[in-house]
């Protein structure tokens, strides 16, 4: 059945500016009974002015009974999709209510709005002035409820009463909304989170968009100095500020208020993915990296080989220039306008797009960063990044709540790795617990030392990578931090390069399958997902049949909610 929603109330009480919430925010078809009585009026060539639309009013009441705005209605709800809700602003008589509340072909919820006339007269002056010659016309006058019986029948009829003297047009919209029942539950599970477990580096990106392809809503946390390289049938591709997949998939895409963003280089990738403004939303708090953040990491590059791409100096500004103007944040970008927007309620905003997606019963895919060993707050201090990487982090910085995470996947490879030590003598990029090198991961896995040590360089900074054996205790430690439903094993061929032709768990190596199994033992989750080779070769499109898919829950589409 049709959801219809009337407002009723005096003059000034706020009824347009609901209604317009309504359609812009809940894409309400919208019905103005003004502009009803325009359009008979044009047609009546008749005076369209405030007193002459009233008194056309009156006429078609004692005409059609009070009933044609009931009738207009109806013939509108003919052209509309099935589950299209319509707002009626505004009804001013009791009777034309009565034909609504007969219709049982609708779903009506009437919301009367009111406040002390006084106020009312105060809003109304207010508008007087603002008009370009000014008016004389008092509030009695313009009011188009006239009989305070039909305002006494109101109040009794409402199924939501506000005094919007004690609200502005946000609050009333909330608390008409939630009476339509257009907030989902708080325990609706729609959210799935995919985090790194060691280091970073992990094949994250690799993950997420293999999986990109079944979710509705992507979202990325974090900032330009994590890089995510993929491989899938459009070719080789690093993200670095949009999700991973997201020019293999349709799905929305929302880069969350804690994000760091480089402008040109995220201008660039939106241009080499092809991705338009109907499908990217970013969300106006999210951080500008500056130039100047960019030399303040200049140090950090040569003291522990961070990639210096000035997402931690940017964050610190954000946490000490709390003066206005201090920072640019996104919606400060003129060339991000199309993705931001430029007013409130900016179309950028990433909680109300996920209460939509919420509503809509959408599958939502979080992307983190980095690794659980570079938290700022849990790695080993100072060789970490300028974030929480572990899950409650990157929700923090989506926003979104953790009663909406439905999975958790944690994705560790079997050997940990570390960017490259500095170049400045003596200076790490962290401790390795059992260092080694890509040659002994090679032999020991039957695979060519050169071309492993040639693939394994960073994604952003390009620098080697350091290797090790398989922390335990780092992993479990992991574990209890982010809690995994599922655990993501990649690069299998670094245990033995037979797995590479692996299509079906059995066929893994022995040895493989038994580091799965402690995998499980000490994660107590499956290991639900398994990569079996990650090529790097520009000119060989990796095989979707890459990942073994162990899983045991599904994951669906539902129509775009934009």
């Amino acid at each position: 059945m049709r959801q219809v929603v009337l407002i009723s109330g005096h003059i000034c009480t706020g009824k347009s500016d609901l209604a317009r919430r309504l359609k812009e925010e809940f894409a309400f078809h919208s019905i103005r009974t003004s502009d009803i009585l325009r359009e008979i009026a044009d047609h009546r060539r008749l005076p369209n002015d405030r007193v002459s639309l009233q008194t056309l009013g009156d006429c078609l009441d004692a005409e059609t009974n009070s009933r044609w705005v009931f009738e207009h209605v109806l013939r509108q709800v003919n052209l509309l999709p099935a589950n299209r809700p319509i707002i009626v602003d505004s009804i001013r008589t009791g009777s034309q209510l009565e034909f609504f509340r007969t219709q049982r072909d609708f779903v009506v919820v009437h919301a009367h709005l009111y406040a002390p006339k006084a106020e009312l007269e105060r809003r109304f002056e207010e508008k007087n002035q603002r008009r370009p010659q000014g008016s004389n016309e008092n509030y009695s006058n313009a009011d188009l409820i006239k009989n305070e019986k039909d305002i006494e029948q109101f109040k009794r009829d409402a199924d939501v009463r506000i005094n919007t003297q004690r609200t502005d047009g946000k609050d009333t919209l909330v608390r008409v909304a939630a009476r339509l029942g257009l907030y989902a539950p708080s325990d609706t599970r729609c959210v799935d989170v995919i985090v790194g477990g060691m280091y970073g580096s992990e094949g994250k990106g690799h993950v997420a968009a293999y999986l990109a392809r079944n979710y509705d809503v992507l979202v990325r946390v974090g900032g330009p100095n994590a890089g995510h390289t993929v491989s899938s049938e459009s070719g080789i591709y690093t993200y670095h500020q949009l999700p991973s997949g997201s020019r293999d998939t349709d799905a929305v895409l929302l880069l969350g208020p804690g994000m760091t963003i480089r402008v040109p280089d995220l201008l660039e990738e939106i241009k080499d993915c092809k991705i338009t403004p109907d499908r990217l939303f970013i969300d106006p708090q999210a951080m500008i990296i500056e130039d100047f953040d960019i030399q303040a990491e200049a140090s950090l590059k040569k003291k522990i080989a961070s990639t210096g791409r000035g997402s931690g100096a940017a964050m610190a500004r954000r946490i000490l220039g709390r003066k206005p103007g201090e920072i640019r944040l996104a919606k400060d970008i003129p060339e991000l306008e199309p993705y931001v927007g430029t007013t409130e309620p900016f179309r950028g905003s990433i909680v109300a797009n996920l209460e939509k997606a919420y509503q809509s019963g959408n599958s939502i895919l979080l992307e983190g960063t980095q690794g659980s060993g570079l938290s700022i707050f849990h790695g080993e201090h100072p060789y970490v990044t300028s974030r929480d990487t572990n899950v409650a982090g990157c929700l923090a910085e989506a926003g979104i709540s953790p009663a909406r995470v439905r999975r958790i996947l944690m994705v560790v490879r079997p050997q940990p790795i570390r960017v490259g030590n500095p170049d400045t003598p003596g200076e790490t990029s962290g401790t390795l617990k059992h260092e080694i090198s890509f040659k002994e991961v090679a032999e020991q896995a039957h695979l060519d030392p050169d071309i492993v040590t040639e693939q394994e360089i960073t994604s952003t900074t390009k620098r080697p990578r350091r290797v090790g054996w398989f922390e335990w205790d780092q992993f479990r430690k992991a574990c209890v931090l982010n809690a995994p439903t599922d655990i993501v094993l990649t690069f299998a061929d670094y245990i033995d390069v037979e797995n590479q032709n692996a299509r079906r768990f059995e066929q893994l190596s022995e040895d493989t399958i038994k580091f799965i199994e402690e995998l499980e033992r000490i994660s107590q989750s499956p290991v639900s997902l398994i990569n079996t080779r990650f090529s790097r070769d520009d000119e060989r499109s990796i095989d979707l049949r890459s990942v073994i898919d162990r899983r045991n829950w599904k994951t669906s589409r539902t129509p775009r909610f934009i």
